[in-house]
């Protein structure tokens, strides 16, 4: 793990670094700037519209009642928790709903699934990141590690460490490499062992998760090695055609890439 971070840290581009927090500091400056024209266009500001102010262009409550004046008098810090409260309720009500709601059939966090074939798609998908995450690796270097991933029946999500935007020729190669391997039909395996031995045999681990001291390592082949909880698919082959659908930033030096599986 303390190899990882220092290969991380030798291989950066601190100039392009420096680009991306630029990029990413000029957005948000032109949001915050949006949100405060918004403001002289209100005649009183309440919870919801404050709350509305947040969520669109970044305002935080203390420049809400500061911008604001006597807009916003009668706004109250205890008021703007609980509208931000009522959302996160409104937005956990709709995942459980698309999810199948309290009777998931499985919720791991990064994965969930409402029913056997939401499960077995999400599955395909789940073991396509492993792939992918090889992949990066092989094209963009081993700086690239794992910062978070969010699957469902639908699509993957996977979140990485890289310094700059990928070219569409990077891209490419990364979904023709993943797709290789889903051909040749690698068995895919799992193990049980200490951490400290799973890093010691090469399995890639996500690098901001605590993990136990038991840990299971799943192979595909010898293409992909990580630390995992599953599920996974028995078989490459049985994940199906991987599309990438798009390439972004998430925050500076790092990366997301969203993915399909062709219908099969």
């Amino acid at each position: 793990m303390v190899n990882e971070y220092k290969n991380i840290y030798q291989n950066l581009d601190y100039k392009i670094i420096e680009e991306v927090f630029t990029q990413e500091y000029s957005k948000f400056i032109k949001s915050v700037g949006i949100g405060l024209k918004e403001i002289e266009k209100l005649d009183a500001i309440d919870a919801q519209s404050a709350f509305r102010l947040y969520e669109s262009h970044g305002l935080p409550y203390e420049t809400i009642k500061e911008e604001a004046g006597d807009k916003a008098k009668g706004l109250t810090r205890g008021d703007f928790d609980e509208e931000f409260r009522k959302h996160q309720e409104i937005s956990r009500a709709g995942a459980e709903k698309k999810f199948g709601g309290h009777g998931l059939l499985m919720d791991t966090g990064e994965l969930k699934a409402g029913n056997e074939e939401e499960l077995k798609k999400a599955t395909r998908l789940h073991t396509a990141t492993h792939l992918l995450h090889a992949s990066l690796r092989k094209v963009l270097g081993n700086e690239v590690c794992q910062a978070g991933s969010d699957i469902t029946p639908e699509r993957l999500r996977f979140d990485f460490t890289f310094p700059r935007k990928m070219t569409p020729e990077e891209i490419k190669q990364v979904e023709d490499i993943v797709n290789e391997a889903v051909q040749k039909d690698y068995l895919v395996t799992k193990e049980e062992m200490s951490y400290e031995d799973a890093i010691k045999s090469g399995a890639m681990a996500f690098f901001k998760l605590k993990y136990p001291p038991i840990v299971s390592v799943y192979s595909v082949g010898d293409f992909s090695k990580e630390l995992c909880g599953g599920p996974h698919v028995f078989h490459s082959a049985e994940i199906g055609h991987v599309k990438i659908t798009k390439e972004e930033a998430v925050s500076a030096g790092v990366r997301r890439i969203r993915a399909v599986l062709d219908k099969n």
